[in-house]
């Protein structure tokens, strides 16, 4: 009798080792290796000025803006200063946070011809129409993680910064601006 039950502790240390060996494993799996990331947040829709725009109009003349050139259209990005090597992961990851393509820059070259009525404005006293392009602005933070031997997340931020970039989509209007 004394056999079988030292038999049976053997049997269940040895499984237990087994068990022990196999369990290891399978929590470093659950952490895969250290990295960065970025969070996009602060999300919201823009016009940005383009390069196109009327010559300047005293803003009492009542009279009409118009703009009637072949050009070429360009607005780019601002806030990529200081990180200009991570701009396209970033610009991709807010991309997918839009749900729009979005890149450094955006350019077109096209024959612009646009009549607006010049409106006064108070306490201006020139205006000028300007082509504008649908940008977004949001605020990307750069993070670093990873997973200690518990399986327990770690994050740690890096920087924030202020993006905007513009949409690669024909997405224009016209409109005034003052001085």
């Amino acid at each position: 009798m004394l056999r079988i039950a030292s038999a049976v502790v053997s049997t269940a240390v040895a499984a237990g080792g087994l068990v022990a060996g196999v369990a290891a494993p399978a929590s470093a799996a659950c952490a895969p290796s250290p990295g960065t990331g970025y969070h996009i947040t602060n999300k919201s829709t823009v016009s940005k000025p383009t390069n196109l725009h009327s010559e300047w109009m005293y803003d009492n003349l009542d009279g009409n803006l118009t703009y009637n050139h072949s050009a070429t259209a360009t607005v780019s990005a601002s806030g990529t200063a200081g990180v200009e090597a991570e701009a396209g992961a970033i610009f991709a990851k807010a991309s997918t946070s839009f749900s729009v393509t979005l890149g450094k820059s955006w350019a077109k070259s096209n024959s612009w011809s646009y009549s607006i009525p010049a409106k006064n404005k108070a306490g201006k006293t020139k205006v000028r129409m300007t082509m504008f392009h649908e940008s977004k602005k949001f605020k990307a933070t750069k993070y670093s993680y990873y997973y200690d031997g518990h399986c327990k997340y770690h994050e740690s931020k890096k920087w924030s910064k202020w993006f905007t970039a513009p949409v690669k989509k024909d997405s224009n209007v016209w409109g005034l601006e003052w001085k």
